[in-house]
C-alpha cells in the first residue's frame, strides 16, 4: 500500500517550514532517523532556493515499502538545466542531490518541469 501527502504551498521562504513540518510528521510517523530526515529537507531546500519563479509550488510525498518519493514542481528550465550539466569539480545541485538521495529524476508535465527524489528507507510500516 502506498500512501501520498500532497502540499501546495507558495514559494516564499518563509512557507517552506511548512514543507519542513511535513516531512518532520511524516519522519516521525514512519520512525525515519535524524539524519534521513535531514537528507530530505536539504534536498528540498536545495532545489527551491534555485527556483524563484511566482506562484505556488507543489510537494508530493509518496511513501512505499521502503522508499520515499518526493515530487517538487513546478520547476523552472533552469532547474532541469543545472540538472542535466555534469558537475565536475562543481558543487552543483546535481552533486548535492545525488549526496543526499538514492535517486532524481526529472519529469515534464503540463508544460512544466518537475523534480523527482528517491530515498530508500528500509522498511517503513505507517
Amino acid at each position: 500500500m502506498t500512501d501520498e501527502i500532497t502540499l501546495t504551498i507558495p514559494r516564499e521562504r518563509e512557507f517552506l517550514r511548512v514543507a519542513h513540518l511535513v516531512l518532520g510528521g511524516v519522519g516521525i510517523r514512519l520512525n525515519l532517523t535524524i539524519e534521513t530526515l535531514e537528507d530530505l529537507q536539504l534536498a528540498l531546500d536545495a532545489i527551491l532556493e534555485r527556483d524563484q519563479e511566482l506562484g505556488d509550488v507543489t510537494i508530493s510525498l509518496r511513501v512505499a515499502e521502503n522508499t520515499i518519493e518526493t515530487e517538487v514542481g513546478p520547476l523552472r528550465d533552469g532547474v532541469r538545466a543545472e540538472l542535466a550539466r555534469e558537475s565536475g569539480e562543481e558543487v552543483g545541485l546535481r552533486r548535492i542531490l545525488d549526496t543526499l538521495v538514492d535517486g532524481v529524476e526529472v519529469e515534464s508535465r503540463d508544460g512544466a518541469f518537475w523534480v523527482k527524489l528517491l530515498k530508500t528507507v528500509g522498511d517503513v510500516h505507517a
